[in-house]
């Protein structure tokens, strides 16, 4: 058990869409038992989807974003918000962070409103809209708002959750499906990848492309 933890809460972002409902539902709420296990956060899942299934989304007839929270208290709190392309539209730039993350630390596991970490590593490249991380070891981790993805000639690869960052649900989909694997990524190997992908749950897979002699990367486009 965590000494001396900060206030939060426990967090999850799902998509929800007119056609299909919530997205990858069990693998989120899968993801909140683990962390509230983990916390010792009050934890139902039963709970967590009947709150989910009761809930009114009032603008049913296009993609929303359900926020919702998970209190030590045992508070759940939903909240809808209209999907858009967050900061990273077309021709934003993400950089390296200038500083290396603590893999030992257990927030990066876990989906939770304590943001410091990222905050404090996006702080570090205040001309970028995202950045991405790496820790200790100097092997890259992901990026304050999604997962990564690098294109490889041997296919897509996405750093193993042991070097310190979130287990996402499209992530652990993708894994599933075959369409990337885990490997160990070096600073090295980033500053050689011309693509690569932001994903996550929401948003689907954003794709950048490594402008010439810089360490920055542009967003081009999106695919859901």
């Amino acid at each position: 058990m965590i000494q001396q933890q900060p206030n939060f809460e426990l967090l999850e972002s799902i998509l929800w869409e007119p056609e299909n409902g919530y997205c990858l539902l069990d693998r989120h709420l899968e993801r909140l038992e683990r962390s509230a296990n983990y916390f010792n956060f009050p934890r139902s899942l039963t709970a967590a989807s009947q709150a989910l299934q009761e809930f009114n989304i009032t603008s049913g007839s296009i993609e929303q974003k359900i926020r919702l929270t998970l209190s030590y208290e045992g508070k759940l709190t939903l909240q809808a918000q209209t999907l858009d392309n967050g900061i990273l539209k077309i021709g934003a730039s993400v950089g390296i962070a200038r500083k290396p993350i603590d893999s030992q630390i257990p927030f990066l596991y876990h989906k939770t409103t304590y943001r410091l970490p990222y905050t404090m590593a996006l702080e570090s490249q205040p001309e970028c809209q995202d950045v991405l991380m790496w820790n200790q070891d100097g092997e890259i981790t992901e990026s304050t708002i999604a997962n990564i993805a690098i294109d490889t000639p041997t296919g897509l690869i996405t750093p193993h959750v042991k070097c310190g960052l979130l287990p996402g649900t499209f992530r652990a989909q993708l894994l599933a499906e075959g369409k990337i694997r885990e490997e160990f990524i070096t600073l090295d190997d980033l500053r050689n990848t011309q693509t690569l992908f932001l994903i996550n749950s929401v948003r689907g897979w954003i794709r950048l492309k490594k402008e010439e002699n810089r360490d920055i990367w542009k967003v081009v486009d999106f695919r859901f």
